[in-house]
């Protein structure tokens, strides 16, 4: 059986949202960070939306910005917020809205991501309560969220961000799967760590051989994908799954004739370290000319 990491032993890790559960109602501000309860009628259910505005948002009001959306936000979106804004300072990294989609808990965030971040329903081995509902929460983004974000912020419609990790890497990557069918256009930038590719027997590699084929080359797209080192020692036990090399060979072989594609492994980390090396780097490449 293939296993999947949950973050429930890293709760440690999250720095605490105060949270309500009102709609669409600010519910804290501290410094330059936002946060709301926003319901989607794709989903059928409701989100915390945490927004980090650059530094100097408020002082410059013609300026518009890029926005970078970052999933599993109850885990990350406080140490990426505040890693941003630290390198945007001394021009290590670019300046954006960073806008975290999480849930109403960390608990809540540790089981709902499998529906949200899956496509399709998981096979039986896997035993998931809930997946299969990556269709939805993407129409969230593409025709709930986004325009929401662009309604009260100066953003840069024209440079979008996705970042995920672990299965938010995989929503990452059917992210862009979808933009390379036509079907997904809102997004430009997809920074993917540590996509759990082998999910459902590989079915989303598989289905970006069959996109890349019928898909003209679009440079303005750019995606960053990586994995550990040492994820082939931690999935050892499942005879079943590629080697990481195998899949970054593919990828690479798959996408650079396609789109603006770029590929790392780090090679001493494991999968629970890929995520704010992938994020920061990932921004700094795909939105350099912003630096």
């Amino acid at each position: 059986m293939i296993k999947y990491f949950t973050f429930s032993g890293l709760l440690f890790f999250s720095i605490s949202c105060t949270q309500n559960t009102g709609e669409k109602q600010p519910i804290n501000k501290i410094e330059e960070k936002e946060a709301t309860r926003l319901y989607s009628e794709s989903v059928a259910d409701s989100f915390s939306i945490f927004v980090n505005l650059p530094n100097d948002y408020r002082s410059d009001q013609k300026t518009k910005y890029p926005v970078v959306y970052l999933l599993d936000a109850n885990l990350y979106f406080d140490v990426i917020a505040t890693t941003l804004n630290k390198y945007a300072e001394v021009g290590l990294a670019p300046h954006v809205i960073l806008v975290g989609i999480g849930y109403k808990d960390f608990p809540a965030m540790d089981s709902l991501r499998n529906r949200d971040d899956t496509y399709p329903v998981a096979i039986p081995e896997y035993e998931m309560t809930v997946s299969g509902g990556a269709d939805k929460f993407l129409s969230f983004i593409d025709n709930e969220l986004t325009p929401y974000i662009n309604s009260k912020y100066r953003t840069d419609t024209s440079k979008r961000t996705l970042m995920g990790h672990s299965l938010g890497g995989y929503f990452t990557s059917y992210a862009l799967l979808q933009n390379l069918l036509g079907k997904s256009k809102s997004l430009s930038n997809y920074i993917a760590a540590s996509p759990s590719l082998h999910y459902n027997h590989y079915y989303l590699l598989n289905q970006l051989k069959d996109a890349v084929k019928q898909k003209d080359k679009n440079k303005k797209l750019k995606a960053y994908i990586t994995y550990g080192g040492l994820e082939d020692s931690q999935s050892a036990e499942d005879s079943s799954m590629l080697k990481l090399a195998d899949i970054s060979k593919q990828l690479s072989a798959l996408l650079s004739g396609s789109i603006l594609y770029k590929g790392d492994i780090y090679s001493n980390l494991g999968h629970m370290d890929t995520q704010i090396p992938t994020f920061i780097k990932g921004l700094q490449w795909a939105l350099q000319e912003d630096k």
